[in-house]
């Protein structure tokens, strides 16, 4: 019997997984179709049913994840999907050096804002808003570093896995996933991107109200943020 309850469960979590990849393109020029092999089952109804809900999001209501001084002269906003590969070198990469060299000392305020391109990243902002708020950001940055683990025909295992290191047990990991209001607002999060900055690929930035779109280098965060602190400093 229990091992008929988890294969239920199993199965429940990987067709909601499946729902959100056929409903999770709209507003978005650049995809990365990391799973489709995996959805061809799926129905229609499931589809009808996220966009008629997609249709009714008005206001966003999720707390913001942040990071560094909320008084800072700059505030960086990221919109990113978690399966974005150019998302995972920006985090592995770069921001290393944001953080050590402008956030942490002071002058950049730093906010992570979801973007999920297809069911994928989806499920793994919604895990990434499940578990503690104050390791929200932490559990981010660990997914970006071992996104080849969980981007594979193991997927729900290794996400499930990770989850538990972070203190999700198996109840609240599929609670997690099946929370109506959790998705509702990581939506209108995107959608109130697209209507605010016109945000269509990911990575794309915020940087004091001028949109950035695409990985940069460090050193053009570092040129960017020289040339604010400059204009700041002299006014």
């Amino acid at each position: 019997m229990k091992k008929n309850n988890i294969l239920i469960s199993s199965v429940a979590i990987v067709c909601l997984l499946s729902i959100f990849y056929f409903t999770f393109n709209s507003h978005t020029e650049t995809t990365e179709d990391v799973v489709s092999h995996t959805m061809d089952n799926t129905n229609n109804i499931g589809s009808q049913f996220f966009l008629e809900m997609e249709s009714k999001i008005i206001n966003a209501s999720l707390e913001e994840l942040t990071l560094g001084d909320p008084n800072a002269p700059i505030t960086i906003i990221e919109y990113a999907s978690m399966t974005c590969s150019h998302c995972a070198d920006f985090h592995n990469m770069t921001y290393p050096d944001l953080k050590k060299n402008h956030i942490d000392t002071g002058e950049v305020r730093f906010i992570f804002r979801e973007f999920p391109l297809d069911k994928l990243a989806m499920a793994t902002s919604m895990l990434a808003r499940c578990v503690d708020n104050e390791i929200s950001l932490a559990f981010i940055e660990i997914l970006f570093k071992n996104r080849d683990r969980w981007m594979s025909e193991n997927a729900l295992v290794e996400l499930k896995n990770f989850s538990k290191q972070a203190g999700l047990d198996s109840n609240e990991f599929d609670a997690c996933l099946s929370d109506q209001k959790l998705l509702d607002d990581i939506i209108a999060v995107k959608e109130k991107a697209i209507e605010d900055y016109k945000i269509n690929s990911t990575p794309s930035f915020i940087i004091n109200d001028k949109v950035i779109s695409g990985n940069k280098p460090y050193s053009f965060f570092k040129s960017e943020i020289e040339k604010i602190l400059a204009d700041y400093e002299g006014a």
